[in-house]
């Protein structure tokens, strides 16, 4: 039987959910806990609540990276990248979210186009389609799975339609997870009654696999993650990744072709869309 995060903690309350993640089949270290975030999370994590130095402090700022993609595929390119003022299309981004600065990087592509997991990790959150973010999944990835020496979150959002996947549910690097969808700005401000097709793509760490699941997911003493950090490997901190030389900061994306190899072989993570032959 599929339950959602949001159906749980309705039947449950928030308290309840961990008690009964076990139950739900979760794999070992995906740790739901109840703690109630203090001033600095509310103001690093929570959009309508933000607080510019309580996001810096988190790592919530402009690291320098950017993309570098492969010259023997064709990859969906991301068009605003983390802590942007703008959007793809260079209009700017409203300050009721995250003071105006963007949670993530979009990637614009058809709807219906499959969206694959980054890493090897677990089905820890499912967000129902309500708010700005549309219909979201997010998974938790331990260091061994990333590279990374902490333990990862990536949500994918804006999502055609509820995937079918279960909280708990362990999900293979390059496995296909959700497709590409407009859920939550069809009939917004930003993009009007035609909606963007994209996908949005946020990144998280913690020091442990603690993490609380109301209505959204937020690592228990969190950081936020420039997602592009992801496919570049240590370090993970903004704060360490802004200090870097500019030849540091370019980031070669290592990707899944549409044949199934995955470019370089050895790497651990993938850019969220296939790549197309050129």
């Amino acid at each position: 039987m599929k339950i959602s995060r949001a159906t749980l903690s309705a039947w449950i309350g928030i308290a309840g959910v961990a008690a009964v993640w076990a139950g739900l089949g979760a794999e070992a270290g995906a740790e739901a806990v109840d703690f109630e975030p203090d001033a600095e999370t509310i103001g690093a994590f929570f959009p309508q609540r933000a607080d510019p130095d309580a996001m810096r402090k988190r790592g919530f700022f402009a690291t320098g990276l950017t993309p570098v993609y492969p010259s023997g595929a064709a990859c969906f390119e991301a068009n605003s990248l983390f802590a942007s003022t703008t959007r793809g299309d260079g209009s700017g981004r409203t300050r009721r979210f995250y003071a105006g600065y963007h949670g993530g990087l979009d990637i614009p592509a058809p709807e219906g186009t499959p969206i694959i997991a980054v890493a090897d990790g677990i089905v820890v959150h499912l967000a129902e389609g309500d708010g700005i973010g549309g219909i979201g999944v997010v998974l938790q990835h331990a260091p061994e799975q990333t590279g990374l020496p902490v333990w990862t979150y990536t949500e994918y959002k804006h999502l055609r339609e509820m995937p079918g996947l279960e909280i708990g549910r362990k999900v293979k690097r390059g496995e296909v997870i959700a497709f590409v969808g407009k859920t939550g700005t069809v009939g917004s401000r930003a993009y009007g009654a035609a909606g963007h097709a994209h996908l949005h793509l946020s990144a998280w760490y913690g020091a442990t696999d603690k993490f609380r699941s109301a209505r959204m997911l937020t690592p228990k003493d969190g950081h936020w993650l420039d997602p592009l950090a992801l496919f570049r490997g240590p370090p993970a901190a903004s704060g360490e990744i802004e200090k870097l030389p500019t030849a540091a900061k370019k980031v070669p994306l290592p990707y899944k072709a549409a044949d199934g190899r995955i470019v370089p072989a050895e790497t651990k993570v993938v850019w969220p869309l296939v790549c197309a032959a050129k």
